[in-house]
């Protein structure tokens, strides 16, 4: 029993470092937000990606999750643009996207039936690009132009 309790601890705790350490990566090395603009912080020239639209659907134990997103990325280097802008660096990023916003997608299993258009959006967008940003370093930003959900009772 102590030691399970001490596994569990331990879990918290190291829980605690890495919300701590993303939140320092943020800050310091991470994806340029939009609060940049706020702060003061000189603006960098971002090339804009659209990526189109995704829809999924989130199995929940009483009902059917639908989402549709329209988002587009922006990226911080023209020379990584023009290599990502082409038919096979397009669909890695857009597979990427697809990939981690289904992984975000499964983690809405918490919300609560009529709280889906109440989601931030922009947060969302934000944990896209940080989930992005390991694969595609010049991605910087996202922007959610289209968020869409309904349910329906699971048959």
């Amino acid at each position: 029993m102590k030691k399970l309790l001490l596994a569990l601890l331990l879990m918290l705790l190291m829980g605690g470092v890495g919300f701590a350490m993303g939140r320092y990566l943020l800050e310091s090395g991470g994806p340029a937000l939009a609060d940049d603009a706020v702060a003061g912080v000189e603006r960098e020239t971002l090339y804009k990606m659209p990526l189109g639209k995704f829809t999924f659907q989130v199995l929940q134990p009483t009902r059917i999750l639908h989402i549709l997103i329209d988002m587009d990325v922006f990226l911080d280097d023209v020379t990584v643009f023009e290599q990502v802008n082409g038919t096979v660096g397009r669909a890695r990023l857009r597979d990427a996207t697809i990939s981690a916003a289904s992984d975000m997608a499964e983690s809405m299993l918490w919300v609560g039936k009529g709280e889906e258009q109440a989601l931030d959006t922009a947060a969302m967008a934000g944990r896209l690009v940080l989930k992005l940003h390991s694969g595609f370093p010049a991605v910087r930003s996202a922007q959610i132009n289209q968020f869409m959900a309904s349910s329906k009772p699971r048959d």
